[in-house]
């Protein structure tokens, strides 16, 4: 057997000149020459390998990105090998002297090294991720086989032995369950699919939506005669109902079909609500609203709630819960009446998130801790990437960088700068030999796109074009942009006699600009509070408003956070250019224990629960998570007792669980898509509900609650909960809000300021839960690790990803409009409270646009421009509330005609396709009560102050809660059908 001597087979390879080759051989020739051929068994030996693990990695990644990712992995291997042997056949030539001991062949053969090594790192970090990837679905799968018959082998009285094997059992690769409450209903329906330009599509089997019956009348369903089990008015057991309308009519075109698909169960119905996103303005508002139309409210069947309006519902709907989910000892229609102690707590924390200093200092404190630990995890994450790209460097000189280690380490003062980094010939030229070939197959292309009637060569010089592009990218990356940052880290660091205090204090001042950054984007939103002295100091402690004036367009909001992203940039640049200078030459400790850490934090811990999100959850509870308690041993007093969510889960399949003569709640928020494949440019978000029976949306399918909080893990269940889900639907600022500025969502993710959180992703359940027994899927992630804050980071939200990123559903539509139509209500009620900017309403104006173009809904408005603020009747004396007046609307509530692209089913009903819309909307109108208008004089933002104002004091608690009250009246008095008149002559006696 042939054993390859050892040489310094790197060291050839890049000499570059026969001069360097032959202060590397040294005499060795014969020794380099029996490695050289003894390399081409190794060179099979590992293309053959990594063909095997690729050709492995298209099964076990069988999604389009994973299978066009192993397809060009195979490639690259073929290419990396091709190069490998081009670079030995050229050393041979050239250690036997060809072409007359010339420099040619070692040129050459650096370059084919130089493309090499680079194709050679990359494939070989994805065929680690695949061989991993592969084990670990492979052990998980004999795991379960394993645990399968030892679960039948064991006596049924060995219960702790049973609990065991459960818990080891993997849970999420079982098949799907059916609903637990409705047995025919399905346990997740899949979105509609998408085709991809390649002719592949997502989902890849299309979906067969049968019907759940809807709930029955022990629940408080009052909507009369129910269809049977998996139907839909028009359909058949267990298929998909018609989508077309009532005889004689045309059917909808498909995307409106499909768009309209709510979820399994929910039949058409008579009357809804949907009340908007507004913090805890639209809160205020919805609850007096809500009061002046409870008598409507009980006949309901759907109430759709976003953000600062699900503050509220949320509150009534857990209001209607005993302890461990009892019956409550009120009825619906008790709860939160005025003068309720509800209502009082709710009141009295209505500055909810944080009221009072120590509050204050704990608020401040989580979103320095979530800073903190975000920061952490970048600059570990950086680091560590340095110290591979360092030690790669090392090992394999594509351009020598070791010379900057022993500046870049020693942190001293008046050190002399490092030369600049020496780049090899060789390797910059093939750097210009592969740019200079894809511009010639771009050539080509140009002449094949003209001249040649097959599809196919052009479609394949397309493909080499784009391959080619990308190679040139990363060897000009490789070969010089690394190197550079490389030794610019170190120069800067040299010239600017950094130390190591110097670094210490450039790490605190990065730390708190991103603080404050994070502060003015979250808490100053077009809005800047001025105040004097130090009542200033004491009134931001106590929270109370203080004067205020507007900031044209949150100018300096964007100065501000730019400012600090660019600084963030340049600190991570400098630091992986740091890193990988000097990495290799680190102690061992610093070398393991820093990737070590990385790996234990990134696997372990829970990204979501660092940020913002579970301490936004807590302070919304204290405030709108109350339930009445009869005290009969105290003269039967009433009182308002907080949730202890400690002890108590309130669980959305049970707890959300419609209760008698109250509507369905439906808590609707926003799923986050990157890409064109679902979302049309500038919207990058989609809907998603939560409800006790589904959650999810026609774009990304639908998961039965109950069999995800049976399915998934502890981490992700706390946010499947009625609590959650009021958070979820009013995570206003996050790393992605749908069309909202790019800057902020980038800061928020970096800063870890981020409200919203991740769920299962339907349409990824419906392939698992389908084809359980297939081992090559993953099972749905236990917790959210380090790669999902990454994809917040860069922006990245794959609509086939096992979990989506959820957020504010003002996100995609803030006045719950859309979803409500979607459900195919004749009578939708609506209550913006958005706190749109004047004259027009246009968060009214946006939810019409979006439900013509998702739903192919068309409304048409009775008089709107009555809403505009001056169009009322002025009060007198007109020059003394000359300022008021120009407030003042002719009307707060109008009306619309609602025209469905094909006729609703209503038990009880004769089919139709018209509908009526009522839009109640929080503006002034001269009717309002004396104390209302007086409190509009004294405060000229009423009712439209800023959203970012969450620490309402009790009279602006009372204010909107009022303007509710007056809105909900007037939409009672439309709801209420009045007695005709008898004629003359026929009076009653």
């Amino acid at each position: 057997m042939c054993v390859a001597p050892h040489v310094n087979h790197v060291g050839l390879q890049f000499a570059g000149s026969a001069a360097a080759a032959d202060k590397v051989i040294d005499d060795h020739t014969s020794a380099f020459r029996t490695a050289l051929n003894a390399d081409y068994a190794f060179i099979a030996g590992y293309t053959a390998t990594l063909l095997l693990v690729f050709r492995l990695g298209r099964h076990v990644f069988a999604g389009r990105r994973g299978r066009r990712a192993a397809r060009w992995a195979m490639i690259a291997t073929v290419l990396a090998a091709g190069c490998d042997v081009a670079e030995n056949v050229l050393l041979t030539y050239g250690l036997h002297g060809g072409a007359d001991g010339s420099d040619g062949p070692f040129a050459l053969a650096t370059g084919c090294a130089t493309v090499k090594w680079l194709l050679l790192a990359v494939i070989a970090v994805a065929a680690l991720i695949v061989w991993g990837t592969t084990t670990a679905r492979a052990t998980r799968a004999i795991l379960r086989k394993l645990c399968h018959k030892l679960w039948h082998t064991v006596s049924p009285h060995v219960m702790p032995l049973q609990r065991l094997i459960t818990r080891l059992t993997p849970a999420a690769n079982k098949p799907a369950p059916p609903c637990p409450r409705h047995p025919d209903a399905p346990g997740v329906v899949p979105p509609w699919p998408v085709a991809h330009p390649d002719g592949t599509r997502w989902p890849a089997a299309a979906p067969q939506h049968a019907r759940q019956p809807a709930d029955p009348p022990g629940d408080g369903t009052t909507d009369g005669p129910q269809d049977e089990p998996g139907t839909r008015p028009g359909g058949e057991p267990g298929k998909r109902p018609a989508d077309g309308p009532a005889p004689g009519t045309t059917a909808p075109p498909a995307h409106w079909r499909y768009e309209a698909e709510p979820a399994p169960g929910r039949t058409n119905a008579p009357l809804g609500f949907c009340v908007s996103g507004g913090g805890i303005r639209s809160a205020c508002v919805t609850l007096g609203a809500l009061q002046a139309l409870r008598s409507s409210l009980l006949k309901a069947r759907y109430l759709v709630a976003v953000s600062g309006g699900g503050y509220t519902v949320g509150a009534m709907q857990l209001a209607l819960v005993g302890p461990d989910n009892t019956p409550a000892p009120i009825s619906s229609a008790d709860a939160f009446v005025p003068g309720s102690p509800e209502e009082d707590h709710l009141r009295r924390h209505s500055k909810y998130v944080a009221d009072g200093a120590g509050q204050w200092l704990i608020a401040l404190g989580v979103l320095l801790r979530g800073l903190l630990a975000s920061l952490f995890l970048l600059t570990a994450t950086t680091v560590t990437l340095g110290l591979a790209l360092s030690w790669a460097y090392h090992l394999v000189p594509v351009t020598e960088l070791a010379y900057l280690a022993e500046p870049g380490t020693r942190l001293c003062v008046k050190c002399a700068p490092p030369d600049a980094p020496a780049f090899r010939g060789a390797s910059i030229r093939a750097v210009l030999i592969v740019l200079g070939t894809s511009m010639a197959v771009w050539l080509l292309w140009l002449l094949a796109y003209a001249w040649c009637r097959f599809d196919a060569v052009v479609q394949g010089l397309t493909r080499a074009f784009q391959a080619l592009v990308l190679l040139t990218v990363a060897l000009a990356a490789g070969v010089l942009v690394l190197p550079v940052l490389a030794w610019g880290a170190v120069f800067l660091q040299t010239q600017l006699d950094v130390g190591r205090p110097d670094a210490t204090a450039a790490a605190g001042i990065t730390v708190l600009l991103t603080y404050i950054a994070a502060l003015v984007s979250t808490l100053w939103r077009r809005r800047q509070t001025i105040r004097r002295g130090l009542g200033k100091v004491l009134d931001l402690v106590r929270g109370r408003p203080g004067l205020s004036r507007a900031v044209p367009n949150g100018l300096t909001q964007y100065i501000v956070v730019w400012a600090v992203l660019l600084l963030l940039g340049a600190a991570f640049l400098f630091l992986l250019g740091w890193a990988t200078a000097t990495g290799w030459s680190w102690p061992a400790w610093a070398q393991i224990g820093i990737p070590a850490t990385l790996l234990f934090i990134g696997v372990s811990l829970d990204q979501t629960w660092m940020s913002l999100h579970p301490f936004y959850r807590r302070r919304l509870a204290s405030a709108f998570a109350v339930r009445r308690v009869i005290d009969n041993g105290a003269g039967h007093a009433e009182m308002a007792v907080p949730y202890d969510f400690s002890t108590e889960t309130t669980t959305l399949s049970t707890y959300g669980d419609r209760k008698p003569d109250f509507p369905q709640v439906i808590f609707a928020a926003a799923a986050n898509l990157s890409g064109s494949e679902r979302t049309p440019p500038g919207r990058r978000a989609v809907s998603f509900t939560l409800s006790h029976d589904y959650v999810g949306g026609p774009d990304v399918g639908y998961a039965c609650t109950a069999c995800l909080e049976q399915r998934t893990k502890r981490h992700i269940v706390h946010d499947l909960t009625v609590q959650s889900a009021v958070a979820i639907s009013g995570a206003a600022f996050s790393s992605a809000m749908g069309a909202q500025a790019r800057a902020f969502q980038t800061l928020f993710a970096l800063s870890n300021a981020r409200l919203g959180t991740w769920l299962p992703n339907p349409g990824a359940m419906a392939e698992l839960w389908k084809n359980h027994d297939v081992w090559e899927l993953p099972p749905p992630p236990a917790i959210r690790r380090l790669p999902y804050l990454l994809r917040e980071v860069f922006g990245r939200f794959p609509m086939d990803d096992r979990l989506l990123l959820v957020t504010d559903g003002g996100h995609y539509e803030n006045l719950g409009l859309v979803e409500l139509l979607r459900q195919g209500v004749h009578t939708a009620v609506c209550i913006d409270a958005s706190g749109d900017s004047p004259p027009f309403a246009t968060t009214l104006a946006q939810a019409i646009a979006l439900a013509h173009e998702e739903l192919g809904i068309t409304i048409e408005l009775h008089r709107p421009t009555t809403l505009a603020p001056g169009s009322g009747k002025p009060l007198q004396p007109a020059s003394t509330l000359s300022a008021l007046n120009s407030r003042l609307s002719q009307t707060a509530v109008i009306t619309g005609d609602i025209i469905y692209p094909k006729n609703l089913t209503i038990p009880g009903r004769p089919p139709s396709a018209r509908g009526t819309l009522i839009v109640a909307r929080a503006t002034l109108t001269d009717d309002l009560p004396y104390q209302l208008l007086s409190y509009a004089s004294a405060h000229p933002d009423f009712p439209h102050d800023s959203t970012s104002d969450q620490w309402f004091d009790h009279q602006q608690f009372d204010a909107y809660q009022t303007l509710g009250h007056a809105l909900g009246t007037h939409v009672q008095a439309l709801l209420t059908p009045t007695k005709p008149k008898n004629k003359p002559g026929h009076e009653r006696s």
